[in-house]
Order: structure tokens, then C-alpha cells, then sequence
């Protein structure tokens, strides 16, 4: 794990590549209904664009002040916005936060909570929510949108540094078998709680 400066991390590539791909699985979502169900049980394709939205915006402010109180925004920070304007909102977000990662102010070590987490481990996780949560939009509009081996290769490497017991079934579903021929992407879903039907 990397102890550099936040703006010279490798895993802001990652990042970026996580947010390359949710930007376009989200534009299915443009002509939506708010309605339609989606992977992250109990939640519309309103309420997942709510909370993507709130994690975009935490991610931003954690690279501008240090810190954040916990990564793990609210699933229903929507407001009044309707679906279109917060698949909007989203691209906006993306593009700041790139930019407020890559400032020379982003620190190396982050306060969440009340414990200190390496900048890299943080945009680690922000590019696994980003991802996965990409793969559900896309899902819940009937789209097939695969994640790059590559991209879910690398994010498997940091898993079990991001997900464990404590993290079901509040932040994630119980994990899915995958058979011994699985794709990386498969495995990747699995370990979150979702299943890729081939």
C-alpha cells in the first residue's frame, strides 16, 4: 500500500477507471423510471442514484478537509431531484472528485471516524462502490454491462482488505458461491452478494 501523497496514488487509477465505467452504465439510466428495482435490496433506481450521489460527495470532501466521519452514506440522500437529474448530478460529481483526489492538498492518511486510513485504501473502497454500484444501475435498466476483467481483477486484490463479516448485511449481501470456472467479474459480484446470470 502506497504511503504517497493521495494525488500520486495507483490507486486513483483505479478510481478512475471505476468511474470511466459507471459513467457509462449510467446512461441507460437517463429515461429510466424512478421505480425500477435493482440489485441492493429494498432500494429503486432513485434510491441507488441517491446514494451514489452521497458517496461521490463524500469522497470529494474527504480529499478536501482530511477526513470523514464514516464511508457509509445514506441510500435515500436524493432530495427532489428525479432520476435524470441525478444520473446529471453524478457525472458532475465524478469529475470533481478526480480533481479534488488529484489536488495537492489531498493528504496521505485520512481520519474516518475515529481511526486513520491510508489514502490509497479509502479510493480503494471508493472505486469498489463506484464499480459495483455501476454494475446495479446497469442491471436494474436491463442492460448488460460487464466489468473489465482487469478492473474486477484489481479490485479483488483489495476485497479482503474492504469487505468482511461486519459489513453484512448492511453494506453488503451475503456472499454468492462461484464455481471453479467463474470470471473475475463473477467472483468479484459474488463476494459482494450479487449474482451474474450468464
Amino acid at each position: 500500500m502506497s504511503t504517497a501523497p493521495a494525488g500520486t496514488l495507483p490507486e486513483l487509477a483505479l478510481l478512475e477507471r471505476a468511474i470511466g465505467y459507471t459513467r457509462v452504465a449510467l446512461v441507460p439510466a437517463l429515461d429510466a423510471p424512478a421505480n425500477l428495482p435493482t440489485p441492493c435490496e429494498a432500494w429503486t433506481l432513485e434510491d441507488l442514484l441517491g446514494h451514489m450521489n452521497a458517496s461521490l460527495q463524500t469522497l470529494g470532501q474527504a480529499a478536501l478537509v482530511g477526513g470523514i466521519a464514516l464511508f457509509d452514506p445514506p441510500g435515500t440522500a436524493r432530495g427532489d431531484l428525479g432520476v435524470r437529474q441525478q444520473v446529471r448530478l453524478l457525472s458532475t460529481r465524478a469529475c470533481a472528485l478526480l480533481d479534488s483526489w488529484t489536488g495537492r492538498e489531498a493528504p496521505e492518511v485520512f481520519r474516518v471516524g475515529g481511526s486513520e486510513l491510508q489514502a490509497g485504501l479509502l479510493a480503494s473502497a471508493g472505486a469498489l462502490e463506484v464499480t459495483v454500484h455501476g454494475w446495479d444501475v446497469s442491471q436494474a435498466c436491463g442492460i448488460r454491462h460487464p466489468i473489465p476483467a482487469a478492473l474486477a481483477e484489481d479490485l479483488l486484490s483489495y476485497a479482503p482488505l474492504l469487505v468482511n463479516d461486519a459489513d453484512r448485511p448492511h453494506r453488503f449481501g451475503r456472499p454468492v458461491p462461484t464455481g471453479a470456472d467463474a470470471t473475475a467479474e463473477e467472483e468479484l459480484l459474488g463476494l459482494l452478494g450479487r449474482r451474474l446470470h450468464r
